[in-house]
């Protein structure tokens, strides 16, 4: 309960009489709801107060006996829990007061060719892909799967979502003696085979995984079905009625329209979609297909003829039929009702599309009415992840496979458990807000600096972060517990890790102990529910073959238990799951292809062909691969290198991308001073940052004084240091405000500084030696930064600030040097400004010269 609750209870229930009226039931290793502000803490304060004695007013009855699952089950989650659930890390000791007992009775399977029970089981895939390391923790996202992370995330659940599907159709068929594996049916009071309706996976969240399950199961002939509570809009029935909809409010939508073209309604090839952009190469789809259906003859023409008509029946309807009479007049148009229903799932698709029509007739008796804001209506639904579940049209005895999340287990009982998702990281994301709040400890902020621009996180903050940690973890701990105990005959975790040989390492590291309780603060460490189950299993005494693969040549010095549960653990690698029987089968083809070819044996024609096919497969290369390498973006220094290293050595286009510049490293280097490059920065930096308006009231000699006045306030805000402000001749700077320039820059209305820019410029212009002709169109974004322009009546005058050293009578090869970048930075602020460079200049620090290009 809640501290709302409790105060309520507390109220009704006279607990400050002598004879308080309140039955509370509960089980504090099951507490898993803390987001909906649950505090266990509640419960024990009576657990641990209340008597044994019959006569206490405050009297507690332990109920100890477990009547859902087999011996084996419970005793395989008491040997876990006795291990790793203690005060600190779960908010209870795991003792035998705690530890379940079997109470359910399951008489011997005396049946033939029927195996019932068995050992836990315990299978982690080695997916070969990186784990973060630095990172403890992850982040939920909002967004759909898209960073690379994110995508080996996804690999990693299509690896185990697979090896979920090997072993649920090996428990679905006979093993090798024939024999088939059964559960109890309490109802029938006998042994059957095992059912898909009596399996269920269950997941830490569904989000992501949930859809990467039920494909890989429906791609083994598995029938499947995730409850997510989401994916309402993601239906392929449901997105295309409303891109449907969309397109007949407004047909110049490219994307919905495209939607419905290649859907079953109107059923465009690909080749039709050509003809359609063929017929009007640029502009919007829709003019195209008018301009397609103005032809006289062909088959995309009389499809977009078709289209068109009946397009414009139903946005004439859509003018005077409520919204939900059109979505069903669209059905019986369409006849995609009937379609939807003679697909896979049939039945599921016309219920989502049932229910889509319920929810136009209750947007209807709003006071928003018509299709324009029942479209907004759905967008913002969308936007706001206001998602709903496919409508539900599953009874209990559908015999199906079900996924569903630990939290909606609660409760129920299934005969087979998969524990799936075991090798995911915890989420801690409440530990990362910029101010953490806790019900006893407060507020912890972040101290900010203001004048540094600085902030870290305070004492109080760090604190509560750690109460935020334990006691999420110790959530978590419950919620492992709430998951096993799901399971009624048989139960299978699974779980998968980057890196099989560093987690190894790490869960023989955290069994070293001789203490039946593994270390608390090692329990606070761990990263998800692997971290947890295998170093538990670890020290089981059967486990002797996982035991030494974990740890190697090392010796086990961990505690051994004698326990009476039973574990198989299974190590799996990626190709493992990924290569199935016909990829062995064709493997075994292509070499023994290769080892006839290397005999110059002979091979009859059929063979040939398919050699021919599999040799051009192999030697196949992307076509555009050139354009492969085309940086997205570059600045004006790497382009101005580009073109300095192509004149003098004639090197291709792509290598000045490419190289890399070694540098020594810094305890190779030689203690020095400030390099050209940094000075010259430190000379950018107070050229961007003094003060013109309070130059502008000075004159000559005073400028510099308040040069240096300004720069020792830069100092004093440490946005510069002593050593940097001592490197640069404060005369360079003055010097420049005593040129003509200088003062035409003050006289100035309007002067921009350090303006960053970016530019798209097309690929020819860059390549011209290695353009081909598919990379006309192609651009590239070029970036730069401006140091200064102003503006005056004609133009705008732009100025680069140089502090190369330059040798009397050299100045023109400064000139050439910086020609091509300072063309680029004024086609740029022609762009930005919508005005003409009138004139560009470079004012060289060292000398005090002024270059006019």
């Amino acid at each position: 309960s809640n501290m709302v609750q409790e105060i309520i209870i507390n109220m009704i229930s006279k607990v400050d009489s002598p004879k308080p009226n309140v039955f509370m039931v509960g089980d504090v290793k099951q507490s898993i709801y803390r987001f909906r502000q649950a505090r266990p803490e509640l419960f024990m304060h009576k657990y641990s107060t209340y008597s044994n004695e019959k006569d206490s007013p405050f009297r507690k009855i332990l109920l100890y006996k477990n009547f859902r699952s087999r011996k084996n089950v419970v005793d395989s989650v008491n040997f876990i829990f006795s291990q790793i659930m203690s005060v600190n890390a779960g908010e209870l000791d795991y003792t035998e007061n705690e530890a379940l007992n079997p109470g359910a009775e399951f008489p011997e399977n005396e049946q033939e060719k029927m195996i019932s029970g068995g050992s836990a089981e315990l299978h982690i895939i080695n997916t070969g892909i990186s784990d973060d390391e630095s990172n403890s923790y992850t982040e939920e996202r909002d967004d759909d799967v898209a960073a690379p992370q994110e995508e080996e995330m996804l690999d990693n659940m299509q690896c185990e979502a697979r090896m979920v599907a090997k072993r649920l159709r090996m428990l679905m068929e006979p093993d090798e003696a024939g024999n088939f594996f059964a559960v109890f049916d309490k109802e029938k009071k006998k042994y059957r085979n095992l059912k898909y309706r009596d399996i269920v996976i269950l997941l830490r969240t569904t989000r992501n995984w949930s859809n990467v399950f039920v494909e890989e199961l429906t791609l083994a002939g598995i029938p499947v079905f995730a409850d997510t509570g989401s994916g309402f809009f993601k239906t392929t029935e449901v997105q295309v009625v409303l891109s449907l909809l969309q397109i007949i409010d407004n047909p110049y939508q490219d994307i919905p329209l495209l939607s419905v073209l290649r859907a079953p309604i109107f059923s465009f090839t690909t080749d039709d979609l050509v003809d359609i952009r063929l017929a009007m190469r640029k502009g919007l789809l829709f003019d195209g297909l008018i301009k397609l259906s103005a032809d006289e003859t062909g088959e995309a023409c009389n499809k977009a003829k078709t289209f068109l008509e009946s397009l414009t029946k139903w946005r004439e309807a859509s003018l005077y039929l409520p919204t939900d009479q059109l979505i069903w007049r669209l059905y019986s148009d369409t006849g995609y009702y009937s379609m939807v229903g003679a697909m896979p799932n049939g039945e599921q698709r016309q219920a989502n599309l049932r229910i889509l029509f319920e929810r136009a007739k209750q947007f209807e008796e709003t006071s928003y009415k018509g299709l324009f804001n029942f479209i907004n209506f759905i967008d913002k639904l969308k936007s706001s992840k206001g998602d709903m579940g496919s409508a539900k049209i599953l009874s209990e005895n559908d015999n199906v496979v079900r996924i569903m999340s630990i939290h909606k287990s609660k409760g129920l009982e299934f005969p087979v458990v998969f524990l799936s998702g075991c090798g995911k990281k915890f989420n801690l994301q409440d530990m990362n807000k910029s101010i953490l709040l806790h019900q006893d400890m407060g507020f912890g902020p972040d101290v900010v600096d203001y004048k540094k621009r600085l902030s870290w996180p305070s004492a109080a903050k760090e604190a509560i972060k750690e109460k935020i940690k334990t006691v999420t973890l110790s959530e978590e701990m419950r919620i492992l517990y709430v998951a096993l105990t799901r399971a009624r005959e048989k139960l299978i975790v699974t779980g998968s890790t980057g890196n099989m040989d560093k987690a190894l390492k790490r869960w023989v590291s955290t069994s070293n102990t001789k203490e039946k309780k593994l270390p608390d603060y090692q329990m606070l460490n761990g990263r998800n529910y692997l971290d947890w189950i295998l170093p538990a299993v670890l020290r089981h005494s059967d486990c002797h073959d996982f035991r030494d693969t974990a740890s190697g040549n090392n010796e086990f010095k961990g505690l051994l238990i004698d326990d009476q549960s039973h574990w198989d653990i299974k190590l799996w690698s990626k190709n493992d799951i990924l290569i199935d029987k016909e990829s062995e089968e064709l493997q075994d083809e292509l070499l023994d292809w290769v080892e006839t070819k290397e005999d110059n044996k002979e091979i009859n024609s059929a063979s040939a062909i398919s050699i021919d096919e599999i040799e051009r497969r192999l030697s196949w290369e992307y076509e555009y691969i050139d354009a492969a390498y085309i940086p997205a973006k570059v600045s004006v220094t790497e382009l101005k290198r580009r073109f300095n290293i192509q004149s003098s050595e004639e090197s291709t286009a792509m290598s000045a991308f490419t190289t890399t510049l070694v540098k020594k490293p810094m305890f190779l280097e030689e203690k020095k001073g400030l390099s050209a490059a940094e000075k010259g920065t430190i000379a950018h930096f107070i050229m961007q940052h003094v003060d013109l308006d309070e130059i502008k009231m000075s004159v000559g000699e005073k400028y510099r004084g308040i040069i240096a006045n300004q720069v020792e306030q830069m100092v004093a805000k440490d946005l510069l240091t002593v050593k940097q402000v001592e490197s640069v001749d404060l005369g360079m700077i003055e010097k420049f405000f005593g040129t003509e320039l200088g003062k035409k820059m003050l006289a100035a209305k309007s002067i921009r500084r350090e303006i960053p820019f970016n530019i798209a410029i097309p690929f020819e212009e860059l390549y011209k030696k290695d353009n081909k002709k598919y990379m006309e169109e192609e651009t590239v974004l070029l970036q730069g930064v401006i140091d200064c322009y102003f503006e005056e009546e004609d133009g705008v005058v732009l100025i680069d600030y140089k502090t190369d050293y330059v040798p009397e009578g050299k100045e023109d090869i400064i000139k050439d040097r910086y020609k091509f970048q300072l063309d680029y930075y004024s086609r740029a602020l022609e762009k930005i400004t919508g005005k003409r460079v009138k004139a560009k200049f470079i004012y060289l620090f060292q000398s005090g010269d002024i270059l006019n290009l």
